[in-house]
């Protein structure tokens, strides 16, 4: 027999814009990854980081490390367009970026 359970799912915006959703103590930021790799600024320097992976990890990269991978860029793109230094569960951010990076090499 399956239990049911329920997620409760809240909406706040950052004071700079930023839009949140908190889902059972997680927060999940719609929108931000796609607007990282969209950046004039951040998204050449995600698709270089990506370039340079490849060359020192011809084996392949792995899914598990996005957040090595991609980290920085989130937190430096956060603390340029929101002040925010320290972004609250941004793996779910770079896991985002790096199926993005995926898409665009499948294209």
């Amino acid at each position: 027999m399956s239990k049911l359970t329920t997620k409760s799912l809240s909406t706040t915006t950052d004071v700079n814009g930023l839009v949140i959703l908190e889902s059972n103590g997680q927060y999940i930021y719609p929108g931000l990854a796609q607007a990282i790799f969209d950046d004039a600024i951040f998204g050449p320097r995600i698709l270089k980081r990506l370039q340079r992976l490849f060359v020192d990890h011809p084996d392949g990269l792995s899914e598990s490390g996005h957040d090595w991978y991609f980290g920085y860029l989130v937190c430096a793109y956060t603390q340029t367009h929101f002040g925010i230094k320290n972004l609250l569960n941004y793996p779910s951010v770079t896991k985002e970026l790096f199926s993005l990076c995926l898409t665009q090499l499948s294209d």
